[in-house]
């Protein structure tokens, strides 16, 4: 995410990033400042910071600051950030994003698959949120600005219902019962086999694969190594070569759908980390990289198969029960037709 100092009012993400306020605290304290910027300015490299600290683009208290300045809790570092000579679409210009949902307090919509939700990493343009602040945001009419709010997240690669408050009281509402496990989630997803029973309850720990080269992988472990994760599961369609299978989280792990899926010997279709050799994953960290017609057929599909199809929660106005849902998209229905 793009950092925000405390106090400060929403980002109009409808816009250019020009400036950042950044607020050290006890994780920066004693810290260099080019180290510091590293940590909140991820997307950049290490190079490229050091040219703005050249360039003067970086003050602390007020004043040009050095890359080896210690810095110390609570000092307050502002960063411009240099424009392009052509200016940016902050938006996603090649989605077609539709719309599930429209009233004065929420926006639902059917994210497509690769788009990201919000920016993280080195994507800090070109998101879902991007999307709706161009939509709604309107700074210079403070009488009609609104500022979308996403009550939930989804990966990148998943596709699907993602919900979004357009009303600071209605967010906090909503979102409150997401943190508490309120809200009732379905899950589509493609897997290879056929799960057996073909309806039943995953309950199994979760926790950090110590034997993987990959740093996020995850997989079912001992009860006192993990954390608890149930996922509900029913066989709705079932081929040759894969199924599609109706999926309930009851609690929300970090990939808990994946883990549990390839647990019980049936990974989700496309899966880069679950079900595959490690190297298909960290070929695809490197964009120069190109993969195996062998890695290719093992992948079947470019991204996981996995769709967020439904949301049940209680709307504040239109009542209890309010349900969102996305149909399954095309590239995952053609994997079980017939």
């Amino acid at each position: 995410m793009i950092p925000r100092a405390p106090g400060d009012g929403p980002r109009d993400l409808s816009r250019p990033l020009e400036h950042l306020r950044l607020l050290a605290d006890d994780r920066h304290a004693g810290k260099r400042l080019d180290q510091v910027l590293c940590l909140f300015l991820s997307w950049r490299s290490r190079t490229s910071i050091h040219r703005l600290l050249d360039e003067g683009m970086v003050t602390l208290a007020d004043r040009p600051a050095r890359a080896s300045c210690r810095i110390k809790k609570g000092d307050v570092i502002l960063v411009r950030i240099p424009q392009p000579p052509v200016p940016v679409d902050v938006a996603p210009g090649d989605f077609d994003i539709p719309i599930l949902h429209e009233d004065p307090l929420l926006i639902a919509v059917d994210k497509p698959a690769g788009l990201p939700v919000h920016p993280s990493g080195r994507r800090v343009h070109g998101t879902l949120i991007h999307y709706l602040h161009k939509r709604y945001r309107r700074p210079d009419d403070p009488a009609h600005d609104v500022v979308p709010r996403l009550l939930h997240r989804i990966d990148r690669e998943t596709s699907g219902v993602v919900a979004v408050g357009l009303d600071e009281q209605f967010h906090s509402a909503v979102r409150k019962q997401f943190e508490d496990r309120r809200v009732a989630k379905t899950y589509l997803a493609v897997v290879h086999g056929c799960p057996s029973p073909r309806e039943g309850v995953i309950d199994l720990p979760i926790g950090p694969d110590k034997r993987s080269p990959i740093r996020l992988k995850l997989c079912v472990v001992r009860e006192e190594d993990g954390l608890p994760a149930v996922t509900g599961y029913r066989v709705l369609r079932a081929g040759k070569r894969f199924s599609l299978v109706e999926l309930r989280p009851e609690t929300g792990r970090t990939h808990q759908i994946r883990v549990h899926m390839d647990a019980i010997g049936c990974p989700l279709v496309g899966d880069k980390i679950y079900g595959v050799a490690p190297d298909i994953f960290l070929a695809c960290l490197d964009h120069e990289a190109v993969l195996s017609d062998e890695q290719r057929a093992s992948l079947v599909l470019d991204r996981h198969a996995l769709h967020s199809h439904r949301l049940v929660f209680d709307h504040p106005v239109r009542g209890k029960g309010f349900t969102l849902e996305a149909p399954l998209p095309g590239d995952l229905a053609g994997l079980v037709e017939g």
